[in-house]
């Protein structure tokens, strides 16, 4: 009532003391500056008092309450439905079997990279001949982009499966022979030969062991001019190595055919 009463009509107090007045249940009478204070103190709002004296007045602070309330309600059950979300995951991989290993992942991806014909333990069948975007594992293996003789050996690609001396049991049957019809649409409109986009760019790509030996001779030159007290350490040697390898991507597009129509 007291706070009401000083905002609604405007009141000025001042204390006859230091503004340091004890106020308690007992002693709230004696300074009304030091009371007022008090009230701003412990969070009493200014607003929260119409100075129509009309009722509700603090209504339009119930709405904010209540918000922060939700918002903190919202954040513990999001909090509490991804911790059943990490349980649930943690028992599924748990349950995962033991029988697909790494290394049988990576003896299929070697045996392709040969054009052997892969493991197929890990896929049925049944649901090998029901996909239809399904290929023979020699035809899946492409030469590798060194090698421009033997990509050109190729031409287009004639059909979806390539007879090899491995016998697939998979692509045995009659319609897995017959190929898409798309795929003869495409030999008609692909050229024969390597586009002179694609020999451009192989031409300008760096070799590699080139670029390694090159950075690795520039870090030993620079280490055998130094003393033996102004030694690189490793993190010196890391950013000369740093420096050399953008060195060797900035002269890689210098010589790009797209670089020369920059402006």
């Amino acid at each position: 009532g007291f706070f009401k009463r000083t905002v609604q009509n405007n009141k000025r107090y001042t204390c006859i003391e230091n503004q340091t007045c004890q106020i308690d249940k007992t002693q709230r009478k004696r300074c009304p500056y030091c009371r007022f204070q008090k009230c701003l103190s412990v969070g009493m709002k200014l607003e929260a008092v119409r100075a129509d004296r009309m009722r509700g007045g603090r209504n339009k602070f119930g709405p904010m309450y209540k918000r922060d309330r939700a918002l903190k309600q919202q954040k513990k059950a999001l909090i509490r439905a991804n911790g059943l979300k990490l349980e649930a995951m943690s028992q599924v991989i748990q349950a995962i079997p033991t029988d697909l290993t790494i290394s049988s992942a990576i003896q299929n991806i070697h045996s392709a990279s040969k054009g052997l014909p892969l493991n197929h333990t890990a896929l049925p069948p049944t649901d090998y001949d029901r996909s239809p975007f399904v290929t023979s594992p020699i035809s899946m293996a492409m030469p590798p982009h060194g090698s421009l003789q033997s990509y050109q050996a190729y031409g287009h690609f004639p059909s979806r499966a390539i007879k090899s001396e491995y016998p697939d049991p998979y692509t045995s049957s009659p319609e897995s022979l017959m190929g898409y019809s798309y795929m003869d649409s495409y030999q008609s409109s692909s050229p024969s030969h390597v586009p002179h986009l694609i020999m451009e760019l192989l031409k300008c790509e760096p070799d590699e062991p080139q670029v390694q030996s090159k950075i690795m001779s520039y870090l030993q030159q620079e280490q055998a001019n130094r003393s033996k007290h102004d030694k690189l350490n490793t993190f010196g040697l890391m950013c000369k190595m740093a420096d050399q390898t953008l060195f060797s991507i900035v002269e890689w597009a210098r010589s790009s055919i797209f670089f020369r129509e920059l402006k």
